[in-house]
C-alpha cells in the first residue's frame, strides 16, 4: 500500500468524522481549563434557584414531553382533500 492510500483511510469523514472529534475534544479541553464550565455551571445554578426557576422548571417538562405533533415542521406535505 503506497503512504498516500493510508493517509486516505485515516481521514474518514461523516458520522465518523476523525477531525471533528479531534476539534471537539481540544476545545471542550480548553473550556475545562479556562473555567467557563464552572462559571456556566455557577450561572445556571443562580438561575434555577432564583426568580425564574419555576419558570425554567416548566420549560424543562416540556422539553421532556417533545414537540406537540406537526410543530416546527416546514416540510409537511399539505393534508390530501379527498380523505
Amino acid at each position: 500500500m503506497k503512504k498516500d492510500e493510508s493517509k486516505d483511510s485515516d481521514q474518514v469523514e461523516g458520522e465518523g468524522s476523525y477531525s471533528a472529534t479531534r476539534r471537539y475534544n481540544k476545545h471542550l479541553g480548553e473550556a475545562i481549563e479556562s473555567g467557563e464550565l464552572d462559571e456556566g455551571a455557577e450561572a445556571a445554578r443562580r438561575a434555577v434557584e432564583g426568580p425564574e426557576g419555576e419558570q425554567l422548571a416548566r420549560a424543562a417538562e416540556q422539553a421532556k414531553r417533545g414537540p406537540k405533533p406537526g410543530a416546527g415542521r416546514t416540510d409537511a406535505a399539505p393534508s390530501n382533500p379527498r380523505k
